[in-house]
């Protein structure tokens, strides 16, 4: 694993986009096999990366609102 993500690490940024538009659809894949498995391994992951970057979950959905051009309610 660590040597991926070395490989991933020395990508360039549009590289590393370009790598997850691809990866996306087999992720999503794992995700619907086991949704219940996939949010309880993956939303403490995502929470702190989030507050990592001092982002919480309203600020996530606003954002992502945003992006998709919807107002906030």
């Amino acid at each position: 694993m660590q040597q991926l993500l070395n490989q991933f690490k020395a990508l360039t940024d549009d590289e590393k986009l370009a790598f997850m538009k691809e990866a996306m659809p087999h992720m999503a894949e794992i995700f619907q096999s086991d949704p219940q498995k996939m949010m309880a391994e993956m939303m403490p992951v995502c929470m702190k990366v989030m507050s990592s970057r001092g982002m919480n979950m309203d600020m996530m959905r606003a954002m992502m609102k945003n992006m998709m051009g919807q107002s906030e309610k």
